[in-house]
């Protein structure tokens, strides 16, 4: 349960690579987060599924409080990988007047990516996809709660994306993997932080959605 202040929170989502490590492996498992409202608790469930809407499995993530259903999918924009939310014809979701399909870039980032760490593009992947997730589940959501969940999700989809390279050589996955330079064992270690740096994670991904969405 994603609930209570910052230090509960981070305390709550630290170690879990294991969890998120079995459902990437097993296209169909689930695994279901509950968080904190306005109106109430909410769950979110996250899975792999295997279907026609991509060369591999995908992140699926159903908001059981509405019955939406929205499938992650990888893309590139540029020189940048992309995410993009679709529904089940493969349709990028367009919600509250956003297109929600992004690449892996912040308003500051510089033009180039090749000094970008593997650290970083987990960084910028957080932060992009809780922008995205943001609007998918609406803004009235907590902004500390939504990158809390972003951070699951968003790590998950990396690990489906790692799992995915060892068994088939998909040009997509070994571009954006060539690209970002992420291995399991960078997964893995933001997952073994301290609980202050990932109190100090979500905090900077509470304030890049407030600079984001400031009006």
């Amino acid at each position: 349960m994603i609930e209570g202040n910052t230090q509960n929170i981070a305390t709550t989502i630290r170690g879990k690579y294991q969890i998120l490590k079995s459902i990437a492996e097993n296209p169909g498992k689930e695994l279901k987060i509950g968080y904190e409202s306005p109106s109430g608790y909410g769950i979110l469930r996250i899975s792999f599924v295997k279907d026609n809407l991509a060369s591999y499995p995908h992140l699926k993530i159903i908001n059981e409080r509405t019955g939406e259903i929205a499938n992650i999918l990888w893309g590139m924009d540029g020189i940048y990988p992309s995410i993009k939310f679709v529904d089940s014809k493969g349709k990028t979701i367009t919600k509250n007047g956003y297109e929600l399909e992004f690449p892996l870039k912040l308003k500051n980032l510089p033009s180039t990516n090749s000094t970008l760490s593997a650290r970083d593009w987990l960084l910028i992947g957080l932060k992009v996809f809780a922008v995205a997730l943001a609007i998918w589940l609406g803004l009235s959501i907590s902004k500390l709660v939504i990158s809390a969940l972003s951070f699951l999700a968003f790590n998950a989809l990396v690990i489906g994306l790692l799992i995915v390279s060892l068994s088939v050589v998909i040009p997509l996955v070994k571009w954006i993997l060539d690209v970002m330079g992420i291995t399991f064992d960078d997964v893995i270690s933001i997952f073994e932080q301290t609980i202050d740096l990932i109190v100090s994670t979500l905090l900077s991904i509470v304030d890049y959605l407030t600079n984001y969405f400031k009006k």
